[in-house]
């Protein structure tokens, strides 16, 4: 039993060394709220495009609980990160955060994120890093009925316009005195939620634009 706690024991240590502390900033932007709460995820890939897992979900996305949405949710919400994550096989139900910051129940085997209460201001939350090896980090934001002269209730259904997807790599050296590296824009989701891609179609955006003022990672806390 002693021998079985000095393996157990030394396995954790060698997890904690092995990976390092990350620190995500997620800043409101003037249309974090409108009629309806944004609903955003943050997770991580490898340098291939393979998903790797979730950093932080809200909760109605992880938990599918749109109302009168169909059982699978609203995958248009984040069709990028649903995707990715479906394929990648996690279960994106057990832990996840709130507008708010809070925590659904279950545990923390799914995730690596937890998140700090910062009402309608945003989120910052830490995560765990492997270390010795590059990142891609990724985070998708959408709220709903947002429509324009473009997307329109007819066309865009409770959507309105698409998500909205930031990106960045996180580079295997990435240390407490590298910065901060700043999410860029990448493009926007599925409309209609049908596939995980990255689209190009920027350019009849409007209020989506500002969702989010400004996405950025450090390395620690």
């Amino acid at each position: 039993m002693k021998r079985r706690i000095s393996f157990l024991a030394a396995f954790a240590l060698c997890s904690i060394l092995s990976a390092k502390e990350i620190t995500v900033s997620v800043g409101a932007g003037k249309n974090w709220k409108q009629k309806m709460p944004a609903q955003f995820a943050v997770w991580l890939e490898d340098e291939e495009g393979n998903y790797v897992h979730t950093l932080y979900v809200t909760k109605k996305t992880a938990k599918k609980s749109f109302i009168f949405s169909p059982k699978e949710g609203r995958p248009e919400s984040l069709p990028v990160w649903y995707h990715a994550s479906k394929n990648g096989g996690e279960n994106f139900s057990a832990v996840a955060g709130d507008i708010d910051g809070e925590k659904s129940g279950g545990t923390k085997n799914d995730f690596d994120a937890v998140s700090s209460a910062t009402p309608k201001g945003g989120v910052i939350f830490t995560a765990g890093l492997e270390d010795g090896k590059d990142f891609v980090i990724k985070a998708e934001f959408n709220t709903s009925f947002d429509y324009n002269d473009f997307y329109t209730k007819k066309n865009s259904g409770v959507n309105g316009q698409p998500s909205v997807i930031y990106s960045a790599k996180i580079p295997s050296d990435f240390s407490e005195s590298s910065g901060e590296i700043i999410l860029t824009f990448a493009g926007t989701g599925s409309l209609d939620g049908s596939d995980g891609n990255i689209h190009d179609e920027s350019e009849n955006l409007t209020t989506a634009k500002s969702i989010v003022k400004l996405v950025a990672v450090k390395a620690g806390k």
